[in-house]
């Protein structure tokens, strides 16, 4: 198998480029709404319609998150061989079948196993078009192109909880059965609006991806390997834990120093999306021209001081929407400029290996966030949750612009045959 190495484009395929993309962006949009119309009502689902009661409902989101976490590995890899858009759609029919069944399980033993191969196609999912996004665009294109793709996966998680709701007055089985269509919908925009691998650029020629895309867990071997992508993970990891003491853990830390409702606490995330929607591709079209080791570092930063900002809940409301703004400026710049960095240097053959192996980044945050947030306000203050969020921001930060400063490992380390905008 080998992997398409962009080169010199006419108009024609130029507008094909512009077409599969607006595909991806079509694919990413219908996922996250399925995501979001399915999520809010997983354990209720679980405890009424799914067979699993008490702690066992959380059960699905641990085999889920198993799931995509071996599977991602495996995934990136799969996918340079047999293709990026092969492996998009195999990932999202996988996907769309094994939510979509829900709707006619009434088992625990059945539910946690479709969730469970549900989330194995699933973590091919989103590494796979970030690698399509970098087959796609040129190197000055990058920051623009996943910026949006971000903008777009934030509307879908507003929307979809209402539609969610909308479905739920029929019956709680019913948000898997919009799921799927709408997953099959996406299914559908893969084949109708993205070409092979081989059109995205027919010009170009075929760089040989090696023995070891054959190796199943190829990714991991790679973290291990290459001490760019592995600085990269672990400030990715840091920075995806200190989010989910927000995300996962937010409600009972904010309440141990303030009395806050479910409402309040929701219209918070509410202001992170729309931030998102609002501002993140303006902050991509700066990012796209400065210097990516200091981006990485400010964006880092400024998560770190957001989320430490919430040790400031008892001053009042409007302290935590400062902290909130100032949390989602800093991931709107870390996120499309840690993609578009991997884009760039991943070798040859190799984008979604590489896009799967950063993506363990939010599985390990997922795994160790909400557990090490609640032990932290075990042992001392929730202020200290929230004031330990900086240094290891700062941690964070200069982790993964150290990874911008390392050498590539020979002249073939640079993605796709392109040169590497200076870091």
């Amino acid at each position: 198998m080998t992997g398409a190495v962009p080169g010199t484009r006419d108009a024609a395929t130029a507008r094909r480029v512009t077409s599969a993309f607006r595909g991806l962006l079509a694919v990413r949009l219908l996922g996250a709404l399925a995501s979001g119309v399915m999520l809010p009502f997983v354990i209720l689902w679980a405890h009424r319609v799914g067979g699993l009661s008490g702690a066992a409902a959380g059960a699905l989101f641990l085999v889920q998150a198993a799931g995509e976490f071996v599977g991602g590995l495996a995934g990136g890899a799969v996918a340079d061989r047999i293709g990026h858009r092969r492996m998009l759609l195999l990932s999202t029919t996988g996907m769309a079948l094994g939510y979509g069944s829900l709707v006619l399980v009434h088992h625990p033993v059945l539910a946690l196993g479709l969730f469970l191969t549900a989330g194995l196609f699933e973590s091919a999912f989103h590494p796979t078009i970030a690698a399509l996004i970098g087959d796609l665009h040129a190197e000055e294109e990058l920051h623009r192109a996943y910026g949006t793709t971000r903008v777009v996966a934030s509307i879908g998680g507003v929307i979809g909880p209402i539609l969610g709701a909308a479905a739920v007055t029929l019956s709680l089985s019913s948000v898997f059965a919009v799921a799927g269509v709408l997953l099959i919908g996406a299914v559908l925009a893969v084949f109708v609006a993205v070409p092979s691998d081989r059109a995205i650029g027919p010009e170009t020629t075929r760089a040989d991806i090696g023995e070891e895309a054959k190796e199943v867990y190829g990714a991991l071997t790679r973290i291990l390997r290459d001490r760019r992508l592995a600085l990269l993970v672990l400030g990715g990891s840091l920075l995806s834990i200190t989010f989910t003491w927000w995300e996962a853990d937010g409600l009972v830390l904010l309440n141990r120093i303030d009395s806050l409702g479910t409402t309040a606490y929701a219209a918070l995330f509410a202001v992170d999306a729309l931030a998102i929607i609002l501002f993140q591709i303006p902050v991509s079209r700066w990012a796209g021209r400065r210097d990516t080791g200091r981006l990485l570092f400010l964006g880092a930063a400024l998560q770190g001081v957001g989320l430490a900002g919430f040790a400031a809940a008892g001053i009042g409301y409007p302290a935590l929407l400062a902290a909130v703004l100032v949390t989602s400026f800093g991931m709107m710049i870390t996120g499309p400029t840690t993609s578009a960095f991997v884009s760039r240097h991943a070798p040859p053959g190799h984008s979604a290996t590489y896009q799967a192996a950063l993506s363990t980044s939010q599985d390990i945050g997922t795994a160790i966030g909400p557990t090490s947030g609640l032990a932290l306000a075990r042992i001392g203050p929730p202020t200290l949750v929230w004031l330990s969020a900086l240094p290891l921001g700062l941690i964070a930060g200069l982790a993964t612009a150290r990874a911008t400063r390392l050498p590539d490992r020979g002249a073939g380390a640079i993605a796709k045959g392109r040169g590497a905008r200076p870091s």
